[in-house]
């Protein structure tokens, strides 16, 4: 964790100060504190399980960040970003992008946003060609996908893109990537099993910047 906070916080500080964060599927608030604590004025956590959102509340609480610099809403993503108007400098989607198929209305509906830069951080699919393996999540399981309106039972359709493709359906929404951090320098030092997904190229983070068309 701690290398990912460096990389996915304190190198973007300079994006992150002083301004509206939204962190996608934002669990028990792990990245909204040290995106506050980075500068941003206020952030706003999208989640879909109810306990997660008592613990994020309950999280932030207990680390003294003030109350008004924060708010949780409880929905699943989609929903959230088709009926709130949320006014937002910044997207944190740390984890979300494998855990969905609804890739154009995912980066329509942030794009609408109007946000200056998107964070992103991500497992992908290994593979020169633009495609995407689609898998199956258990929304049971809090690591795997939450139930939406199209889960049947419990079976969600997920997505690993590869690099390509993943660039590819940015750009068309207007999202271009800035940075890429450069995981195989990043976790020369890292103990090989905890970063493996990084050092191997299976998942990348990426600093994003917005361009209105």
């Amino acid at each position: 964790m701690n290398l990912r906070h460096r990389e996915l916080i304190e190198r973007n500080k300079d994006v992150l100060a002083g301004t509206r964060v939204l962190d996608v599927a934002s669990h028990d608030g792990r990245w909204c504190l040290p995106a506050l604590d980075a500068g941003a004025a206020h952030v706003t956590g999208i989640e879909a399980r109810p306990e997660l959102v008592e613990h994020a509340e309950e999280n932030l609480a207990a680390y003294g960040a003030k109350s008004r610099s924060y708010r949780f809403i409880t929905g699943d993503v989609f929903a959230v970003l088709a009926k709130e108007r949320l006014d937002v400098d910044v997207v944190q989607c740390f984890g979300f992008v494998y855990h969905t198929l609804r890739y154009p209305e995912l980066f329509s509906r942030l794009r609408a946003l109007e946000p200056r830069y998107l964070l992103l951080d991500t497992r992908v699919e290994p593979g020169k060609d633009p495609y995407i393996r689609v898998l199956l999540n258990d929304s049971k399981a809090q690591a795997h996908a939450a139930a939406d309106e199209f889960t049947e039972g419990t079976k969600t359709l997920v997505g690993h893109p590869t690099k390509r493709a993943l660039r590819a359906m940015l750009g068309v929404y207007g999202f271009e990537v800035e940075h890429a951090v450069e995981w195989d320098e990043a976790t020369k030092d890292a103990k090989p099993r905890t970063m493996r997904r990084y050092r191997v190229g299976t998942r990348v983070s990426w600093r994003c910047r917005w361009s209105p068309p």
